[in-house]
């Protein structure tokens, strides 16, 4: 894989669209400050890992039950809204507008650089298969950043209530100086479906980097997607579509289990990935801080070897996560194949095809256990496999981010989950389909825009 360097221009073009300017792509320009007018810049823009492939949400996994702090750990945080986020509190989660760590300036700093790309391309009349490309990239990627976004500040999909619940502040071009608006969650899931389903008529079936979005990607985006809507027909259709592309499985009985990071990676993308993203590293995430719990760790039987390849026991007898399938520290967000499979599987036990769904568990599950150990599934009850797959989606998609949004779409569907952590010695609760499962909104975000927060 080949990460692309921004020239100096289009460094300049970015810093000043962040910054607030108006119509940034129609100002004239000497040597020293041009806009972006060849294919090649608008490439350039979207290979820029740093503002496209990283720093996606940690909100979720941060407020999720995978881990605990210490109290010594937790006392020790820099940053108080860490703490406040830890702790579910209802208001100043976020650090300051444009911080390092502000993940609501993070999100839109890729949406407006995918926005720039796009009407770019209009306003110079790029045509042909290479400006197709690009621009199903750029939808791609704005399809992805607000689908982390809705997931993160706004509550689940409901058909029953998506159109009155408040969703993300959706923005189409450059210009900053139009005013904020929240759309409704129904509005932005369709907007999210609309990027990603002209994406696919745009983009190639593979690209020469996973850093950049294919047809699996958009079509993985779009399993992921119509999976937390609800719409498991659709899912399916979407996930199905992946495997025609991407659908080798890495077989952990091949794996280095004393290896700092076992999953095998191509030039820092973990050999598993179809879409690479990896989430902002926050501070309660730390490896040496972030202990495993023991509930989510007893989940994996001794010949289970995500148990070998995920986690590492510290001098203390904790557990820490070790397993990123990015192969490095970084916690993989984008479309895994091992993810896909879970889709297939789930969707196929609700749509009563248990036979189908039994042979997409088994062949993820197959490539984890030891040889000869794992006993396949063969599901006769659709509850039963359920709570099954819900348990291998746990063990699975460990510190990437989807817990989160598995907890509020159980809730919603009546699982009833209260999730608790006590921290000197106070005990915190967060009921199910409680409020604060859509995390506040910046309050410096608040004041400057104007848009509502979400009801606390």
């Amino acid at each position: 894989m080949k990460y692309y360097q921004l020239t100096g221009k289009i460094i300049i073009i970015l810093a000043l669209l962040l910054a607030g300017c108006n119509k940034i792509l129609d100002v004239k320009s000497n040597n020293k400050l041009s806009v972006p007018v060849t294919l090649d810049d608008f490439q350039a823009i979207l290979d820029h890992a740093a503002n496209m492939n990283t720093d996606f949400i940690s909100i979720g996994l941060v407020s999720a039950d995978e881990y605990y702090l210490t109290d010594a750990d937790y006392n020790a945080m820099l940053y108080e809204s860490d703490k406040r986020l830890y702790t579910w509190q209802p208001d100043y989660v976020s650090r300051l507008i444009a911080s390092v760590g502000d993940e609501w300036y993070n999100t839109y700093k890729g949406i407006y650089a995918c926005n720039a790309v796009i009407d770019g391309l209009q306003q110079n009349q790029h045509t042909g298969i290479i400006a197709r490309n690009i621009k199903g990239q750029a939808l791609t990627f704005r399809a992805a950043r607000y689908l982390d976004g809705v997931l993160a500040w706004a509550p689940i999909y409901n058909k029953a209530t998506a159109r009155n619940d408040l969703g993300m502040v959706i923005r189409e071009d450059p210009d900053f100086n139009k005013p904020s608006k929240r759309y409704s969650v129904e509005e932005t899931y369709e907007y999210i479906l609309n990027d990603l389903h002209q994406a696919i008529d745009l983009l190639p079936p593979t690209q020469i980097s996973r850093s950049r979005p294919d047809k699996s990607a958009a079509y993985g985006l779009l399993a992921r997607t119509y999976l937390y809507m609800g719409q498991y027909d659709s899912a399916l259709t979407y996930a199905e579509k992946v495997i025609q592309f991407s659908k080798e499985l890495i077989d952990f009985n091949n794996l280095n289990s004393s290896s700092n990071y076992p999953l095998p990676a191509v030039n820092g993308i973990g050999t598993e990935t179809i879409f690479y993203n990896v989430m902002f590293y926050a501070n309660p995430l730390s490896g040496s801080v972030a202990k495993i719990t023991p509930e989510l760790y007893n989940l994996y039987p001794t010949d289970d070897l995500r148990k070998l390849m995920f986690f590492r026991t510290n001098p203390d007898n904790s557990i820490r996560f070790k397993g990123s399938l990015s192969g490095g520290s970084g916690n993989l967000t984008g479309i895994s194949v091992g993810e896909i499979y879970l889709i297939l599987t789930e969707c196929n036990i609700r749509l009563n095809k248990l036979a189908q769904a039994s042979e997409y568990i088994n062949t993820l599950l197959v490539k984890r256990w030891k040889k000869t150990k794992y006993v396949p599934y063969q599901f006769t009850n659709a509850t039963t496999a359920l709570e099954i797959l819900f348990k291998e989606r746990r063990k699975e998609l460990v510190f990437r981010g989807t817990r989160w949004a598995d907890l509020k779409r159980l809730n919603r569907d009546g699982a009833a989950i209260t999730l608790q952590r006590t921290v000197n010695g106070q005990v915190y609760k967060l009921p199910p389909n409680d409020l604060r499962y859509a995390v506040a909104i910046p309050e410096d975000v608040i004041l400057l825009s104007g848009i509502p927060q979400n009801p606390r």
